[in-house]
Parts: structure tokens; sequence; C-alpha cells
């Protein structure tokens, strides 16, 4: 495992969103009706997921604002009008190429990225199947805290799409570029990228290389309405 710089400040926003986790797959008024094409998927990437303070702090966000949502797992994500994927890494050919078919079928799909918290090895993975499918390419991932603490300053990622919003990040960021002409950056730190929005075939694909989930769960309230206006440009 790669070492963690301020994983701690990751972990401990972890308790009360995993507590929530469970309770909320138990609520059933906030799970949207089986249906051909759902409004709004928020997977559970299990082994691929690497950040389940994400992913559960992403739940606490939908639940806050009354928007259905359905769980489910890799093997049963179908076309939606948004797909969320949190805390994951894209491990495989095969996940990728399932990825790619989603968004080219009309799907958004909103996937933070979790690989700066796996092994080198899965990394390296993603960072090769996220380039030949999905067209998108990732750096090596960045310690924010050792630049900062000189300071004292924790460094902020801005975020000017959906809306403007400045989310604290302690941890460590993935830098996101491409050459495509629908490439589309979404948020900075200084002036590195960490953030992107890609049309592909009918749909689009949303990259976060700073993890926004556990800022949710943890109640931030730029996180959360951030989290809002994703989901208002979907229009689900």
């Amino acid at each position: 495992m790669m070492p963690l710089s301020r994983r701690s400040f990751l972990g401990a926003t972890a308790a009360i969103p995993l507590a929530l986790h469970q309770r909320l797959r138990g609520v059933s008024p906030i799970l949207a009706h089986d249906s051909p094409r759902p409004s709004c998927l928020l997977v559970d990437a299990r082994e691929r997921c690497v950040l389940q303070e994400s992913l559960t702090g992403f739940a606490r966000g939908l639940h806050a604002v009354s928007i259905p949502f359905q769980w489910v797992s890799p093997e049963a994500i179908r076309p939606a009008r948004l797909i969320i994927i949190p805390g994951a890494v894209c491990d495989s050919p095969a996940f990728a190429e399932t990825l790619h078919r989603l968004i080219d079928s009309g799907s958004t799909l909103l996937y933070e990225s979790g690989a700066a918290y796996a092994g080198h090895t899965a990394f390296e993975a993603e960072q090769r199947w996220l380039r030949n499918y999905l067209g998108v390419s990732v750096q090596a991932p960045r310690e924010l805290w050792p630049a900062k603490a000189e300071t004292g300053r924790p460094p902020y990622v801005h975020y000017h799409w959906p809306s403007r919003a400045m989310i604290r990040d302690f941890s460590r960021v993935i830098a996101v570029g491409g050459s495509a002409s629908d490439f589309a950056p979404v948020a900075r730190i200084g002036a590195t990228v960490v953030a992107c929005h890609r049309t592909l075939g009918k749909g689009a694909f949303i990259f976060l290389g700073s993890p926004l989930g556990p800022h949710v769960g943890f109640g931030d309230p730029e996180a959360q309405r951030l989290l809002e206006c994703f989901v208002s440009s979907i229009a689900l």
C-alpha cells in the first residue's frame, strides 16, 4: 500500500457515514422503484471501493436532499440518467469497457477516483484503462499537505462547474488531463486540474480526482451544495 498523508482526516469522517450506510440500505422510501432506465444509481463497487466513507457520504448527501436513488453492485449497473461511483479504482479493461458502454448509451457517470489510496499496481491499472477507454489521462497521486505545512493553510480544491465551490483537501489528489476538444476542466488546485467533464457518445463522464464524498458525509455545506448542483445539472 502507498503511504498516506493525513489519512486520518478522511478516516475521522467515516464513523457516522458508515453507520448511516447500513441504515440507509433499509430505508425504502428513498429508493427509486425498478425501471428500465432509473434516474440515479449509487454504485457500491465492493472490493474496488477503497473509500467506503465516500460511498456513505454520497448516500447521506442524496438522502439529505430527497433525491431518489438505487444502490447497485458493479454487476447490476445499467443505463441511468446519473450513475455515481464513489471512491473506486478502475482496475480492469472489462470494468472500463462497461463504463464506456453506459456513457455511450446516454448515461452521465460521476466517477470519484479512489486510486490515490490504492496500491501502485492498482493506480497504474486505472491510469491505463481510463486513458484507453475513456480518453482521460491521470497522473500519479500528489500529496497536498507537505507543501502547505509550513504556512499552516489547508489547500483548497476550487470548483467552477457545475457551481463555484471551495472544498478543503488535506490528503492527496490525482491530476487529470486530456487533449480531446470536449475535455473541460471542472476543478483545480492552483493551476493543476483535478476534475474534468468529457462528452462521450450520448452521455458524459465526470472524473473527480479529489474525494468529495467524505466532505458531503461530514456535512460540509459547500460540498453538499456542489453535489446538489451535479444532480440538478443532469435534470433528473
